[in-house]
């Protein structure tokens, strides 16, 4: 069967301001691909994101030292995704976009290496520092990065969608510049719900930091055709069978003792009320609704890490960092109410979180500080409509069909990859650091990340995590007394 990539061409044809020559300007292109010696591992997840875009990727085996066995399995890597366009071999032409993995870019447009758990990356004529051996997380970030800079170059964005960054260094443990790496401690009662293109990128990440210990994978789908092109594992062969989800993890955390549970969220958390699965200490969401995330909530978990994809064209990334005494899933993404007998003001602060006093100055334009409050979910939504006057949202937002901010849109892999490395990252600073306060984390990953990223976040005073604080210990001192019994 032929890779379908129809999601990945309807994000490029949003993004773009010639959407009538997106795919065209995609078969056109290739992508040479050259890294320094010990860069195998970012190296490989790099051929991967480049395979899942309709394009032509070369690799230079002289220019990257690499023979043999090495070679036969990026190549079988490539043609899982997409046998008809196989990985070629060869050194980059003068029209070749060329991508290096390392800091010596033999004169490479873009380089970019993983130091730490981080990424550094430079556009040619920008040196790099010096680096320290670069981790699982941070090679998959930097691949994801890499990847999001060449889409930059390959398809005709918008002036005022897009910043090519000639320079990005970033840990995403740290949110500071890359350093020396904490380990990811073993894993113990955690829970991944979803195994999407958010939940592949998370074990992709614990695959490339050999993760150890026990993982609960919750999922009812099957992987499919679509997925594919989407998703960081998964490829051809598994979308024939239709394989389960959950399976897909299975395969590729060898080191991990995956617990599979092809269900929904609610029926996991049935399993726990009735002991017959510990309570979660952490759970790594990666689901894509607002519905899936109150279920994630009802779990009560010391600790819940939400990545997420969103905003006009799905390359904004966000980390919702949720407790059981708040602010909860429910704080950060508050369920939107019946829009039956309602204004068009009142509609519109429902669905963005924008305060009707600020509608009313509706002539003025959208600004920053009008989203520095709101859910993550309402600034995704609202990002796009910067600049613009608030007595146009209404409008632009085609309330009256009530879109569902929450709605699903298909990510990109390199989008879904870097929400992933804020999850792990999360992870591991709240593994060495438990006293951490939660934070919200969001950012273009066409623009790349940027100041103002990061808010800190309370509870919603109206929201069942302060309002049923003592039901919801109740219930936690009940699930433990099951697990021990």
């Amino acid at each position: 069967m032929p890779t379908d990539y129809s999601r990945p061409l309807r994000l490029a044809t949003q993004g773009t301001y010639r959407p009538s020559n997106v795919q065209e300007r995609l078969k056109s292109t290739t992508v040479c691909v050259t890294a320094d010696p010990g860069q195998l591992s970012c190296l490989q997840v790099l051929i991967g994101n480049l395979r899942r875009l309709p394009i032509t990727v070369r690799l230079d085996p002289r220019a990257s030292n690499l023979r043999g066995a090495v070679l036969d399995d990026l190549a079988a890597l490539a043609a899982g995704i997409d046998p008809d366009r196989p990985l070629q071999f060869g050194r980059s032409t003068g029209t070749d976009l060329h991508v290096h993995v390392g800091t010596t870019p033999l004169g490479a447009g873009i380089s970019g290496v993983p130091d730490g758990h981080g990424v550094r990356l430079r556009r040619a004529g920008h040196p790099f520092p010096t680096v320290h051996r670069g981790t699982g997380l941070g090679s998959v970030y930097t691949a994801a990065v890499l990847a999001a800079e060449v889409f930059k170059e390959i398809i005709d964005l918008a002036p005022n969608r897009h910043v090519k960054r000639d320079r990005i260094d970033l840990c995403p443990v740290t949110l500071a510049e890359p350093g020396v790496a904490a380990e990811i401690s073993i894993l113990d009662h955690h829970v991944l719900i979803g195994a999407g293109a958010i939940g592949t990128a998370v074990a992709l990440i614990l695959r490339e930091l050999s993760a150890t210990g026990t993982l609960a994978v919750v999922d009812p789908e099957s992987f499919e055709e679509p997925n594919v092109a989407t998703y960081s594992l998964g490829d051809l062969a598994a979308a024939a069978k239709r394989l389960p989800k959950v399976d897909i993890l299975v395969q590729h955390l060898p080191g991990i003792d995956v617990r599979r549970h092809p269900i929904r969220a609610l029926e996991y958390l049935n399993l726990v009320d009735n002991g017959n699965e510990p309570p979660p200490r952490t759970v790594l969401g990666a689901v894509d609704s607002i519905h899936a995330r109150h279920e994630i909530a009802r779990l009560h978990a010391n600790l819940v890490l939400d990545g997420s994809t969103g905003g006009n064209v799905g390359t904004t990334v966000g980390l919702s960092e949720a407790t059981f005494a708040g602010p909860c899933l429910r704080c950060y993404y508050p369920q939107q109410p019946s829009s039956k007998g309602q204004s068009a003001e009142q509609l519109l602060a429902q669905a963005t979180g924008l305060r009707l006093d600020r509608i009313a100055r509706g002539d003025l334009p959208l600004t920053k500080d009008d989203l520095r409050e709101l859910s993550p979910n309402s600034r995704r939504l609202l990002s796009a409509h910067l600049g613009r006057p608030v007595c146009g949202l209404a409008r632009a937002l085609d309330l009256t069909a009530r879109p569902d901010p929450g709605q699903f849109r298909p990510s990109i892999v390199f989008a879904a990859q870097q929400a992933a490395a804020l999850v792990v990252g999360a992870l591991i600073r709240h593994n060495t650091h438990p006293e951490s306060i939660s934070r919200d984390i969001e950012y273009d990953t066409l623009y790349g990340p940027q100041p103002g990223m990061v808010q800190k976040r309370n509870a919603r005073h109206n929201c069942t995590c302060q309002t049923d604080a003592k039901l919801i210990q109740d219930v936690r001192a009940r699930r433990n007394r099951h697990s021990t019994s």
